[in-house]
This record gives C-alpha cells, sequence and structure tokens, in this order.
C-alpha cells in the first residue's frame, strides 16, 4: 500500500481525519511488513475503537477487508474477531450515522467468503462470524457455510457456522441433525438455529414436537456445559451474555422445547441448571396464558433452593403480577427467613412480588419500605388506604425526606380517588410546591369529598398563579388546577375557559382528557378538538377522540382515529395507549363494532401481550369492551 492507499478510496480524499489518527495509513501498511505487525495492529486497534459512525472508521475498515488475503494467520484471527464485533453494531440499520459503514460492511462478504475454507480454524471461525454479523444471506454465502460444516472438526469453527446459518437461513431441517452433535456447545448452536427458525411449529404434534423437545435437550445440555456462565465470547458474542435467560425466551414459544428444557434442568445436581429449569418456567409463564399451576409451583420450590436459585424464583415471582398468588404463602416466609440479612435488592423484589399479587400481608412491609424503587408497583389495592395513609400523610408533610417516594404517593392518592381523601390537607399544602400539579391531580381525582376540607380555594389561586415550582404552562399545570377546581367544587368556569384557551393554542397545549371529563359542557370548543382527531402524535389523537366523542357525541370521527392505534396487538405488544385506546372505544359501546374482530382475537389469544401484569390488565380491559360494545 502506497502514501495514497491502495483500498477503495484514496487516503488523500478523506476529510476531516481527526488529529491524533494521521498515522493510520501507516499503521494499516505496518499490517503487511514483517516486523510491525503485531505493534501495527494493536495501536490500529486502539486508535479506531468502537467508534462506528465516522467516516475514518468506515475508511480504515474498508481497507482492512481489502487486505485480508495478504495478512498473516495470527492477524487475519484478530481482524476479522474486530470486524465482526464491529460489524454486529454497524449493520443494524441502513440508515443515519452508520450509513457509510453500513455499506462498506455489507458489501464486503466477497473479501470473507474465501476464509470460510481456510486451513486454520481460527480464520473459519472468524469469517463465518463475520458473515453472521454482517447479515449477509447471500446463496454462495450459505453454501460455502453448510459445505464447510459438512467436513468441519473443529468445534468453535462449527458452532461459529451453525450460528451464522442457523441467523441467516433459518434452515430449519439442515439443523436438525446437529442437535444430538457430541460436542455440547455445537448442540446449543443447533438449538439455537431451530428454535429461532419461522419453520419451528408450536409443539402440537409429530416431527415437529420430536423435534422441539431435541432443542429443549440440546439447550440444557449446552446450558450445564456452559456451568450456567456466559457463553464463549468467540463466536457467541454478543449472544453469550445472559444465556439462560435467552435461551429460556427463545424455547417460551415452543411449549415441548420449553418443556423439555424444564424436565432436562428441574432437580439437576447443579445448582445452575435447577435455576435454568425457574428461568425456563418463569419465561414460560410469562409468554402463554395456560394457568400452568406446575409451572408456578415449580417456581415456589425455587425459593428454598440455594441463593442463585430463590433469586430467579423471586425474580420470576416480581413478574407474575395476580396469577402468581398461589405462591404468596412460600413467598411471604422465604422474606421472612431471610429478614434483614437479605441483600436490600432480593427482598425488594421479594416484596414487589406480593404487591403485585395484593396480598395484604405486604401493605406494612410496603410502608417501611417506601423509598425502594423496588417497590415501585401500581396500583395499590384501595383497601389498604386504612393502613397506608398515616404513612402517606407523613411523608407529605415532610417531602424532603426521601423525596422521590412522594411522586409514587401522589399516583397511588389519585388512582384511590375518593378513599384518600383523609389526605387532603397534605395535599394541598404541595399545592405551593413542585409537586404542585400531581397533587392538583389528586384533589381531582378525589373530588367533592375534598371541598369540607377546603381545597378550592387554593386550586383557584393556582389557575391564576405565575410561573413558580410546578406552575409551568407548558405541562399544563393551570388546566390541571382548573379541571382539579371543578371536580371538588363543580364549577366548570375555570375549566371551560383555561382548558378551552389550550386547546385553541392548537397542538401540544391542551390536556385533552380535562376536556372529555367535562364533556358536553366544553361543547363550545368542539370545533377546536375536531382537527386533532389527524394531528401527529398517537397519544394527542388518542385525546381528541375520546374528547370529541365525550363532547358531542358523534362516534364515527372518533372510532377512525382510535382504529390504528389498536396495530401494537397484531405484533402481541401492548402500551399504555393501547390499554387507553381499548378502554375509550368500550365507553363508546356499539358504534365502536368495527373492534370487534380485534378485541375478540385478544380475548381469544393462549399468548400473552407483554408481561402478566400488563396482559391481566389488557384482557380485563379488552372483555369489558367486548361486553359494552355487544350489548349495545
Amino acid at each position: 500500500m502506497g502514501e495514497r492507499g491502495a483500498g477503495p478510496v484514496a487516503w488523500d480524499v478523506l476529510e476531516g481525519v481527526p488529529a491524533g489518527t494521521e498515522e493510520i495509513p501507516g499503521l494499516l501498511h505496518g499490517l503487511v511488513t514483517v516486523g510491525q505487525r503485531r505493534s501495527s495492529w494493536r495501536r490500529l486497534e486502539a486508535k479506531l475503537g468502537w467508534q462506528c459512525d465516522t467516516p475514518l472508521f468506515a475508511q480504515a475498515a474498508a481497507h482492512l477487508f481489502v487486505l485480508l488475503p495478504r495478512l498473516d494467520r495470527r492477524r487475519l484471527a484478530q481482524v476479522l474477531d474486530f470486524l465482526a464485533r464491529r460489524g454486529h453494531h454497524a449493520c443494524l440499520s441502513p440508515v443515519g450515522v452508520h450509513r457509510r459503514t453500513y455499506e462498506v460492511f455489507t458489501g464486503a462478504w466477497p473479501h470473507v467468503l474465501p476464509l470460510v475454507a481456510h486451513e486454520a480454524a481460527g480464520v473459519r471461525t472468524g469469517a463465518a462470524w463475520v458473515l453472521r454479523s454482517i447479515r449477509c444471506s447471500q446463496t454462495a454465502v450459505l453454501d460455502a457455510l453448510r459445505q464447510r460444516a459438512a467436513v468441519e472438526d473443529d468445534p468453535t469453527a462449527l458452532v461459529s457456522q451453525l450460528l451464522a446459518v442457523g441467523e441467516l437461513s433459518g434452515d430449519r431441517e439442515w439443523l436438525l441433525p446437529w442437535l444430538d452433535h457430541g460436542h455440547p456447545l455445537v448442540g446449543l448452536a443447533a438449538a439455537r438455529g431451530v428454535l429461532a427458525s419461522p419453520g419451528t411449529g408450536t409443539g402440537t404434534g409429530g416431527d415437529t414436537g420430536t423435534a422441539e423437545g431435541a432443542a429443549g435437550r440440546a439447550v440444557a445440555r449446552g446450558l450445564a456445559a456452559a456451568g450456567g456462565q456466559r457463553l464463549p465470547d468467540v463466536p457467541w458474542w454478543p449472544l453469550g451474555f445472559e444465556a439462560v435467560q435467552r435461551f429460556a425466551e427463545l424455547s417460551a414459544p415452543h411449549p415441548d422445547a420449553s418443556a423439555a428444557l424444564f424436565e432436562a434442568a428441574a432437580g439437576h445436581r447443579s445448582a445452575d441448571l435447577r435455576r435454568a429449569a425457574v428461568v425456563a418456567a418463569g419465561a414460560r409463564l410469562r409468554y402463554w396464558r395456560d394457568p400452568a399451576p406446575e409451572l408456578w409451583a415449580a417456581v415456589a420450590a425455587g425459593l428454598d433452593d440455594e441463593p442463585d436459585v430463590a433469586s430467579a424464583s423471586v425474580e420470576a415471582l416480581a413478574e407474575g403480577g395476580a396469577a402468581a398468588a398461589p405462591c404468596a404463602d412460600p413467598l411471604v416466609r422465604h422474606v421472612e427467613r431471610a429478614g434483614d440479612a437479605a441483600h436490600a435488592v432480593a427482598t425488594g423484589q421479594a416484596l414487589r412480588a406480593l404487591v403485585g399479587m395484593g396480598d395484604d400481608r405486604a401493605a406494612d412491609w410496603y410502608a417501611a419500605r417506601l423509598g425502594s424503587h423496588w417497590l415501585d408497583v401500581a396500583p395499590l389495592p384501595a383497601r389498604w388506604a386504612p393502613r397506608l395513609l398515616p404513612v402517606f400523610r407523613r411523608r407529605l408533610a415532610d417531602p424532603g425526606r426521601e423525596s422521590q417516594a412522594v411522586p409514587r404517593i401522589l399516583r397511588t392518592l389519585a388512582e384511590w380517588g375518593p378513599a384518600a381523601a383523609p389526605a387532603v390537607p397534605e395535599l394541598v399544602g404541595l399545592l405551593a410546591t413542585r409537586g404542585a400539579r400531581a397533587a392538583a391531580e389528586a384533589l381531582g381525582a378525589i373530588g367533592p369529598a375534598a371541598a369540607p376540607r377546603r381545597a378550592g380555594g387554593p386550586l383557584a389561586a393556582l389557575v391564576t398563579a405565575g410561573p413558580g415550582p410546578g406552575r409551568h404552562a407548558w405541562h399544563g399545570g393551570a388546566q390541571t388546577a382548573a379541571w382539579a377546581y371543578w371536580r371538588v367544587t363543580g364549577d366548570p368556569e375555570p375549566a371551560l375557559r383555561v382548558c378551552g384557551a389550550a386547546v385553541r393554542a392548537g397542538l401540544g397545549q391542551p390536556v385533552l382528557r380535562y376536556l372529555a371529563d367535562l364533556g358536553p359542557l366544553a361543547a363550545p370548543h368542539a370545533d377546536a378538538v375536531r382537527p386533532l382527531l389527524t394531528c401527529p402524535g398517537e397519544w394527542s389523537r388518542t385525546g381528541a377522540a375520546e374528547a370529541w366523542w365525550r363532547i358531542t357525541g358523534d362516534a364515527t370521527p372518533a372510532v377512525s382515529a382510535l382504529l390504528p392505534e389498536l396495530a401494537p396487538l397484531a405484533r402481541h405488544s401492548v402500551t399504555p395507549l393501547v390499554l387507553r385506546t381499548v378502554r375509550v372505544l368500550g365507553a363508546i359501546g356499539g358504534p365502536a363494532a368495527a373492534a370487534l374482530p380485534v378485541l375478540h382475537e385478544v380475548a381469544s389469544s393462549p399468548r400473552r401481550y407483554g408481561g402478566i401484569p400488563m396482559d391481566e390488565e389488557l384482557l380485563g380491559a379488552v372483555r369489558e369492551a367486548l361486553t359494552a360494545i355487544e350489548g349495545t
């Protein structure tokens, strides 16, 4: 390579080379110069680092690919390792700051392909790894990987080839024979491809179930060989981190695989494998709606096992919501046994699980650990109000102490509504603080029950107050105060004036749910709401749809605006916006019949949408909506 470079683009046309990197062309030249190869690579790797989004990196990578045939065996393995790791990040998307690097990497496969059959196993490993990282699914590449795998005698290289074929082609049938390979990590690599391939069925019969069961057993053998730790960095990176969790989630959609993994790991002499059984059971429970009491029992049994197994059980229960309620008794015993000696995180997660179950025994523990972020669970049962309100009121009266708990308390009081009325004096005291808006929200939710405690006057003052802590017009503080004043006193005038002016100010200004709450009282402002039904921003469109319908009773445009917001359900995904959309459609009733096919699909699906608590909330909302729509 000359000073001007022999790569795709001459170095002298590269602009903006940062100070300190001028020597990179010389270092590239040193890679093929006897006596300089080792030091040149060490310095070049340090210079390039992980910043893949610069023209300099793209140019250097292009030269590295061109140099591959000229590198000695040791440097070749090192450079392929480097390109595989950087290529994983650079090839995530063809747009944005990585575009130039993306083009370099995805177009470089012809330079790598001949190395698939290189005489050195380390080079064969790196070549397959690079092709997997750059997501090259060219027929010539896949054929070369399959041909080499058929005669490969090095387990690490074979793992790399199987991972590449599995990820690039999803060729399930080709991968199946490798599941029973004598080397456990080879079987694990094949299992990953089998379970991730679109050809894999649901384990409902015949050969599919047999293949999935074999994949599950291969996963158990591979995890046992790894000793419960991360898989070897080469060539598993970045797949080797949290291997147990990754393979548990990969197996969960396939009942036979998940069952085989669980059966092979449960009761194993290795605590690492018993932990894997608990993690697999938790992943299976989070994926399917089937109650599976035997799996919950297995998760609960892990609480009496070694600390790592018990920790996995607590994590699974913390994500179980009310569905994990049958495990409450053993979890309470676990917390009591642990006592003060337990790690704060582990105890916090256990209590979070009990709170999520709604177990009344957790109320006092929740109060004692109110400042822990592990207990950020909502909603809390309103029946806990008599036990928690004294603690909440003391904390609100002294918000400087563990102030991170105050927003959580205010949210809970708003959810409890009238049951939170004893806390009105403390809420009124917060109207002059940074927590003013959240305090006003809680007062509005309490409603008329706050009137005897003289909340109306401070709320009215907040409506017209100038800028100050918690009183910024841009985040709707005045609108919240005006809405809360109406809810407490019954006088809608401030709310109509402030919220009406906000909606006429245009997109991004109004808090539309307040106008929706006002209903027909806000009819003079309906004309300003109507254009927002088609505005940018899904939250704004949903809020406008609800406000329009509640103000005018005209359901047709509202339903048209709401239906597209159900789209995430097609991916078995659920968000707070989807939940709100379902509830608004249910409130509309009969005129929202166009949503029935989607709602019925959700209600009848054997799969969960999101995590267990979110899915249970969605399922409840969907059933209520179906009853309302079909019953009107």
